[in-house]
Order: structure tokens, then sequence, then C-alpha cells
């Protein structure tokens, strides 16, 4: 410790410089990570580039500072300084390292020679830990008194020891623990010389080495003061020191410079008010450092970077130019993500970038028809669904999917579009009303051509068509003479017996447009309406004496004396006469299990209304029907049996 007389000059002038705040610290370029946000919309599994710069201030954005202040008596108006200053301190630093927290360390010597004085006091942590409240560490350095010392050197290595072992420091980083991802100081201000720092600089020989925690020399755990900067270079931990150069100090400045350098930190002599902030903060900038890109926990969008990170050592603030790949998940959805900046040490940084990625379907991969089979009574509506779907199994809406029906020879084909709704959903329905296997195939026309192109996918479905149960009280009897949609005279007749079913039919179109004779081999079924007045046969025939063709006779019974009855014969080649009123001839349908009254009753009722319709409308010319494949036929001038009215 220097002479009374000496200390008294440096209190003097020392007083008014230590531990100010400045009245503007170096104001440095936040972190950040441009462009930012990205919102972009992406097909499925694909990928687009965006060109990024990462910008760094070169500032950690934490850091765990150990200020360390040398509390012999010499030091009596700079602890006091600090004391009126420490929030000021605390709040500076932490307006460049917004993470920063502080641990506070008093240190004197050994008591007793050839330590220092009786009362000296070695180590102490005034903090539990790293605090990162301003007022925390106020209030420990409040706590400092001057006091002791005795000769020049102190207990620096032992603050230096404790930098990286004090068992505080080790605990959890909630419970003052060092934070791994935090920037490392020792800030250590002083006017003394370590023990025996031989060989640093201009550091004075001054034995013995540090006592160590056992408080005695020669005791074994004694320190060096090469050792212990080793252990704080180990720890990476930067020593930064601060002489006080007023009042006749003996300890010159190369030696701080030395002792600090072995670490990678350094020394200067105070210079004032308003110094310490900004040579913790210029210090910083000065921590050779590394920079990663971290991607949000459990993020399903695909990052890749060129060039890749982490960076290699830096130091100051960098610009880093980088091609940023965004890959889209495979699901479509909505997504977004956070990119953070990280340094080594430092942790992360305000550079955050934020991707927001729309994801849409790929092109139709696969198109699934449900139901793969079925079988209906002829009448009935089918429906069949196509679910469309791209290669990952996202829905495709929006696609117009082509269906066709392949009938079994001699039945007349159909066709249809429909567009998938958003579950990637297209339905189409049909009905048949003659009996027969279908073949439905549907593919995706997502170029709207109209045929299917090569990976358009597809797929097919199964239909059997049934006739329906006959029933047994129904009967149909009559015959008559009508003009068909094409305009071709055709007279028919016959009986139909549900019971069974039973009967005969026959039909001969007169020409030219189809001119054919058509004679039933087998009635399979017939159908009565609930009322009674209308009926279906179903069957087989020869046309013209040879072949066999399915057949379908609709027809409906008006009342007497039968001009109003209706009569249509449809076959499995395409032939349809359309729905025609009788020219001449009658149809009589017997209402299964009716009453004789309630019959004519209605027939009487249709009449009327059928006698009404025709008074107030024109009769049209019938529409030549689809015939799909046309039967071959001879001309005939023989009525078929049956053909005359009642």
């Amino acid at each position: 410790m220097p002479s009374t007389k000496k200390r008294m000059r440096f209190l003097a002038a020392i007083a008014a410089s230590i531990f100010a705040l400045v009245a503007a610290i170096p104001v440095y370029a936040a972190d950040t990570l441009t462009p930012s946000p990205v919102t972009t919309t992406l097909v499925a599994g694909t990928s687009t580039t965006v060109d990024k710069t990462l910008n760094l201030d070169g500032l950690p954005a934490r850091a765990d500072i150990i200020v360390a202040i040398d509390t012999t008596l010499s030091m009596t108006a700079p602890i006091a300084m600090a004391q009126a200053d420490a929030n000021n301190l605390c709040s500076t630093v932490q307006g460049s390292i917004p993470g920063a927290r502080f641990a506070a360390v008093d240190f004197e010597d050994y008591p007793g020679m050839p330590g220092g004085s009786g009362i000296d006091t070695p180590y102490t942590l005034l903090t539990p830990g790293f605090v990162s409240s301003c007022a925390s560490f106020a209030a420990a350095l409040a706590t400092m008194v001057a006091d002791g010392g005795g000769d020049l050197p102190e207990a620096y290595n032992r603050t230096f020891f404790e930098a990286y072992s004090d068992a505080a420091y080790a605990a959890p980083v909630a419970a003052g623990g060092r934070d791994p991802l935090a920037t490392q100081f020792l800030v250590v201000l002083g006017d003394a010389t370590p023990h025996d720092a031989t060989g640093f600089g201009s550091c004075a020989s001054s034995p013995p080495d540090d006592f160590g925690r056992d408080g005695a020399p020669g005791g074994g755990d004694d320190l060096t003061t090469a050792g212990t900067l080793a252990g704080l270079a180990a720890n990476s931990i930067t020593l930064l020191m601060i002489r006080y150069t007023t009042g006749g100090v003996s300890v010159a400045l190369p030696c701080y410079q030395s002792v600090a350098a072995a670490t990678g930190g350094t020394a200067v002599d105070d210079s004032g008010v308003g110094t310490i902030g900004p040579f913790i903060v210029a210090n910083a900038k000065l921590v050779p450092y590394t920079a990663d890109l971290a991607i949000s926990a459990g993020c399903p969008i695909g990052f890749s970077f060129n060039p890749t990170f982490p960076t290699g050592p830096m130091t100051g603030t960098a610009s880093i130019p980088f091609v940023e790949t965004i890959t889209a998940p495979t699901i479509v959805g909505s997504y977004s993500c956070a990119i953070t900046a990280t340094t080594d040490p430092g942790g992360p940084t305000l550079a955050v970038e934020t991707v927001n990625v729309d994801v849409t379907p790929d092109v139709p991969a696969t198109l699934d028809l449900q139901p793969a089979t079925a079988t209906n009574t002829v009448d009935a509506q089918h429906c069949v669904t196509a679910t469309v779907q791209d290669q990952f199994g996202n829905a495709t809406p929006g696609i117009t999917v082509d269906f066709s029906v392949a009938p079994t020879p001699g039945r007349v084909p159909t066709s249809g579009t429909a567009v998938t709704d958003a579950l990637g959903q297209a339905t189409f329905c049909y009905t048949s009303a003659l009996p027969g296997s279908d073949t439905i195939t549907a593919f995706a026309d997502t170029d709207n051509s109209g045929t299917q192109d090569v990976g358009e996918p597809s797929s097919t479905a199964t239909k059997d068509w049934v006739l329906p149960g006959s029933g047994a009280g129904c009967k149909v009897t009559g015959g008559g003479r009508i003009t068909t949609a094409d305009g071709d005279k055709a007279t028919f007749g016959g009986n139909a017996k549900g019971a069974g079913p039973s009967g005969q039919e026959e039909y001969q179109d007169h020409g030219p447009a189809a001119a054919m004779n058509l004679h039933s081999i087998d009635v399979l079924a017939v159908v009565c309406s609930a009322d009674g007045l209308s009926a279906s046969i179903f069957g087989t025939a020869t046309i013209d004496g040879t072949g066999s063709v399915d057949y379908r006779i609709d027809v409906t019974d008006n009342g007497e004396p039968g001009s109003s009855d209706t009569y249509e014969i449809r076959l499995s080649n395409g032939y349809d006469s359309g729905v025609q009123t009788l020219v001449g001839g009658n149809v009589q349908v017997h209402k299964p299990g009716g009453g004789a009254a309630a019959h004519a009753a209605a027939k009487l009722s249709r009449a009327a209304t059928v006698h009404a319709s025709r008074s107030d409308t024109k009769a049209a010319a019938p529409k030549a029907p689809n015939r799909g494949h046309a039967a071959t036929a001879h001309q005939s001038s023989k009525a078929p049996k049956g053909s005359k009215g009642k």
C-alpha cells in the first residue's frame, strides 16, 4: 500500500473521476436479419431462395461481468464514487448489452504479514452470484468499506482464481450461476500489484505467492499469477484492468497491460468521469465470436444456407450476405417459423427473421374412385366419388374430373364432368333403364383438354344393374299404334304377368328410319305402380328373328277409350321409341290387389287430367332418340299380334 502522503494526493485527484457515468456511451447498430418477414406461397415439397444479410454489431446479447474493487484504505475515494454511480454504470452497460449481469467483489490481502494488515480480507463475493438488477448490484457495492492494506501487493491472484472457482458461479443460471452463453468479463479496479507477478511487464517482484484459500503461505494451495491467469483464459474470462495513477502509485501501467493481455484483455489508466462503461462495452466488441442461425423448435419448414453457418471467429461488427433456401412442408397449410441469429459467446441476438409459408397442393398424382363395385336395380341413381390427391396425399381442389361409363356391348354409354371440392372430391351420378354391367372410368383432367394425357391419374369402378322384383298381381295387356320419336309408324301388342313372370310382347317399327320386327323371348319382370296407372315390362327379344337384346316397355293407362294411353320401348342396342301417346289402341294396367272401383276412379281422374292438358297445349313433333348402336332390320308390313284395340 502507498504511503499516507501519497495516498492523500491520490484521493484528492481521483475523487471526481472514478466510476462516473458517461453522458453518451457509444451507440452501435442493432443486430438485424433482413429482409424480414419473408412471406411466400409454395407448392408442397418445393423450394425457393431468398438473398439475406445478417448484420451484427459485435456486441454480445448477454454478458456476465464481475466488478472487483481493491478496498484497501488507498481506495477510499474511488469506492465512494463507485457506490454513488453503481446504478448508472449497470444501466449504461445494459443499454448496449441487454443481458448483462453483474457480480460485486471486494478484495484486500491476507491478514498479517507477509500479507497485509491484521484486518484485511482477501476475497468477498458481495452478490449471490450474478444479478441482473442494477439496484441489487448497487446495494452490494454500498456495503464496501475501505480499510487495511499496509503494503503494495494485494490478493489479486485470489480474485483471479475465484472468478472461475467460486461455487456461486457453478449454480444454475437462474440462481446466479454463470451463463454458458454469455461473454465473461472480470473487471478489476485497483492501484497495487498481484503477489509475486514477476515476468508480467514491469510488475514488481513481491513475494511470497498468493496464499490461496487456506490463508497460509506455502500451505499447498498457493496461487501464482501465471497460474490464475491461465485459469481465466481456460474459462474464457477476459480480464480488464483500470489503474489509478494519481497519488504517486508505484505500479506501472505495463504491469496491468501484461497481466490482462494473458487473457486477451487490456488495461488502461483511469481517464476521468464516464470512462468505465465505454471501456467495458468497447472491449466486449473485441471478444472473438462466431455467428449461427437457430430455427425455432418444431419448425416444419426446411431451411438451408449458403454459405453455411456457423461462421468462423470474428470480432467487431459484421455484415454477412448469404442465400437462404426455404423448402415447403409436404402437407397443405399455413406455417410460420422464426430464425434467430445467435453468437458464441453471447447467445441469441435481436436479429430475428419470421418466415411465413402458405403450402398449396402439388399436381394430382392419384385418383381413387369409390365405391369400387356396386349393384343397384334399374332406375336407381348411382353415384361414384373421385378423390384426387397429390403425391403427398393432399386434397387437390378445383380439378376437373372426366367420368365415362362403358356399358356391356349394345347399351348406350354416358359421360360427364365434375370439379373437385375443398376435399379434392368430385361426384358423378347416373341411372340405367336397362340391366347390365358398366365400367366407370374417371381421370383428373388437369389441363381441361377433355382427353387423358400422360401423368393424369385415373381409376375405374364397376356397376351392375339388375331387374326389380315383379309384382305378383301386376298384369299388363293391350296393343295399338304409335308414331316413334324419329317419325316411323310402329305397332305393338302383348300381355305380361308379374306372376311367373310370364307373357309375350311384339313390336314392329315400319321404318324407314329404323325398321325392325321385335319378338320377345322372355318376360323377365313386370312392375306396376302403386296406383295401378303405369307399368314396366322387362325381358329379352329377337330382332327380325335373330340375336338377343334386352327390352324395356313402359306404359301408362289413362283410362278409356285408350287414346290418352302412352307407350315407350327401349332396347339395349340403343333404340328408343320415346314416350308416345297412342294413335290407336288401348293399354290396360291391372293394379295388384286393388278394387275395381278404385282402379276405375284413378283412371277417370288421370284421363280428365290428360284431356285438360291436351286442350291447353299443341302437339309437338316427336324428337329422334339417341339410338346408340342402331339395330339392323328389314321392313315388314305385317302388324304384330294384338296391335288392334280392344
